[in-house]
């Protein structure tokens, strides 16, 4: 089940194609990385500032400190013996792009094995005034 704990509206000036390839990666690897069909998702946002913080988190198999680490390198698979063969290991790579294009962060937390992930990205408040792509 997702849980949609956002209050309000939040307005970011980013490439739409590009926003939703963001969160369907997040929500694939949480559905995937789920201990069953019935976990719960659970999407925030609030505003820090001059952007909108986001959280994804699930309570699935979760993380090692050392799998955190690593999450956002090409090629690189949690855990490969749950991945089909269509799998690449390149999503997060690609989220991380798209978040770093927009001017945002993305980061991952998890308590440790069987506790759940939890991916955060900012990306800034739209204002009339707002620059985005600089890299």
């Amino acid at each position: 089940m997702i849980k949609n704990n956002v209050i309000g509206k939040k307005f970011v000036l980013a490439d739409k194609l590009r926003l939703e390839e963001l969160i369907n990666n997040i929500f694939e690897n949480s559905v995937k990385y789920s201990n069953n069909n019935n976990t719960d998702i659970t999407i925030d946002a609030q505003k820090e500032k001059d952007y909108v913080k986001v959280s994804i988190k699930d309570q699935g198999i979760g993380m090692t400190k050392n799998q955190v680490k690593h999450v956002f390198e090409e090629f690189y698979k949690v855990d490969s013996s749950r991945h089909d063969s269509d799998s690449t290991g390149l999503g997060m790579t690609i989220c991380k792009r798209i978040i770093e294009r927009l001017d945002g962060k993305i980061w991952v937390e998890s308590q440790g094995l069987g506790k759940g992930t939890t991916i955060f990205f900012t990306i800034p408040l739209y204002s009339k005034d707002t620059k985005i792509g600089k890299k």
